[in-house]
């Protein structure tokens, strides 16, 4: 049997007593990264060896893993924190043993997912998960034009050096009342959650009231909106270029309606070409 197990995001003393017990049964143990795994079985008295587990072996461990299945083995697959496969490895693996008919098992545990949609404050009877934000800007900004309007939490995950980015990048996309939650340090002593919209955020972030340090968890919410059509009319948008460029009136119309800045800022560009 191979068993996926979930370790704690930040607290040891969440670990479930049926995995511990499992651990101490298996025959071997496989973890994306074994000093982090050695620490966690120190600290519930478990004494086995750690056979590496990563994105750079994964495919090659696969074959070892499934031949030990077949062999009736026991094998326990852990990540670093939370659950396998979410954002770490072992996809591959579980569809190699499907193809084989070999049983596997989750043993359900924490999750920073579901812990960030709790905490956040935001609406999250549905929700999507991004994983990691991609590192290139234009594929950022991509990500939050999909956002727009889009009603639903969105969960990503992101770094310290890239945080300020990414929300600097969401502020010129998004409405500026657009809900946002970003989780820090989740289970553990100095758990910190930033609730606001993306405005409030971004000014935390500048007035260096977020500790830039480690991963965080960010909940989006674009709640859908009515457009209101006044915004488009010509007649209001064109006094507007009379004294400032499109780029300009486009941020400044944004920061006193709330509507997206992008689309007026296209509209500023028709009325421009049709003058």
């Amino acid at each position: 049997m191979l068993y996926l197990i979930c370790t704690p995001i930040g607290n040891l003393n969440d670990f479930s007593i049926r995995s511990i017990n499992t651990l101490k049964e298996v025959d071997r143990i496989y973890a994306e990264d074994t000093r982090i795994t050695a620490k966690l079985l120190k600290h519930f008295n478990i004494s086995k060896n750690i056979i590496p587990f990563h994105e750079h072996n994964e495919l090659n461990k696969i074959r070892e893993i499934t031949d030990r299945l077949i062999r009736k083995e026991s094998i326990a697959i852990m990540s670093d924190a939370g659950a396998p496969l979410i954002s770490d490895p072992g996809f591959p693996l579980i569809r190699r043993c499907i193809e084989l008919d070999l049983e596997f098992t989750s043993l359900p545990g924490p999750s920073s997912i579901i812990n960030a949609l709790m905490l956040s404050g935001i609406p999250v009877n549905q929700f999507s998960f991004y994983g990691f934000l991609p590192k290139q800007i234009s594929a950022r900004e991509k990500i939050a034009k999909k956002l727009i309007n889009s009603n639903q939490a969105c969960v990503f995950f992101e770094s310290a050096k890239r945080l300020s980015k990414t929300i600097e990048i969401f502020s010129n996309i998004l409405q500026p009342i657009t809900q946002i939650s970003i989780c820090r340090e989740m289970t553990k002593r100095h758990e910190s959650i930033y609730r606001g919209t993306i405005r409030d955020i971004k000014g935390l972030i500048e007035n260096s009231e977020i500790t830039l340090l480690g991963e965080f968890v960010l909940v989006v919410y674009s709640q859908r909106t009515k457009k209101n059509n006044s915004l488009l009319d010509k007649n209001l948008y064109k006094h507007f270029l009379d004294y400032l460029s499109p780029s300009d009136a486009s941020r400044l119309i944004a920061k006193i309606t709330d509507y997206p800045k992008q689309d007026i800022y296209k509209e500023l560009i028709k009325i421009s070409k049709s003058s």
